[in-house]
């Protein structure tokens, strides 16, 4: 039986080999009548300074090791490193946010996905929160799927909405999470906002 630690490893490394292969073609993962929000920008500025460091530290490192057997394992780590970093910046521009009919999927590239259904939203509000240690956050009733520690918007449910994390559902009654350009998303939830008494039958007061 292969572990668990194993198979989730397994997993993400194939999901970055994806990625990679998907750069190539050109390929989101955003359907016809999807809406792509997306969560990462200001960080490509950052990956792509570590991608040319790398560049810069696997040639180096060739040149000063004499030993062949090391120097060509560094070069092997170096070549991995640099395509895990081209990999990781692809699958998170490849996997955006996606607001589906009645649905928001959160996603963080291939590595986590959460589903939460929009029929009972009553609030969405821009709201910028900086203190976030893991990239999906359950407290309480409250739900947060950040990136890079922050989110920006805001949502608020009465009754509380069905959230489903990596096929596991639990009950939320806000749930945050990170937009590249907070005020759009917002203002395309609020027009996913369901009307005042839209399901209430015909003949009775709202």
């Amino acid at each position: 039986m292969i572990p668990p630690l194993v198979r989730r490893f397994a997993r993400s490394q194939a999901g970055l080999a994806r990625a990679l292969w998907w750069n190539v073609r050109g390929r989101v993962d955003v359907g016809p009548g999807d809406v792509a929000l997306p969560y990462n920008g200001p960080d490509r500025v950052l990956l792509w300074t570590l991608v040319v460091l790398s560049v810069l530290e696997i040639g180096v490192v060739h040149l000063l090791v004499s030993w062949p057997p090391l120097r060509w394992t560094l070069l092997a780590l170096g070549a991995y490193g640099l395509l895990a970093l081209v990999a990781f910046d692809g699958t998170l521009r490849q996997r955006p946010h996606l607001l589906r009919d009645g649905e928001l999927l959160l996603r963080f590239g291939h590595f986590r996905t959460v589903r939460v259904g929009l029929d009972t939203l009553t609030s969405v509000r821009k709201q910028v929160t900086g203190e976030h240690r893991r990239t999906v956050e359950v407290d309480g009733d409250g739900l947060a799927v950040s990136f890079m520690g922050e989110t920006h918007a805001e949502l608020r449910f009465s009754p509380p909405a069905e959230a489903e994390i990596d096929g596991t559902t639990t009950a939320v009654t806000t749930v945050s999470f990170a937009a590249h350009d907070a005020p759009a998303a917002v203002s395309l939830l609020r027009a996913r906002m369901p009307s005042p008494g839209h399901d209430v039958p015909a003949g009775t007061s709202g």
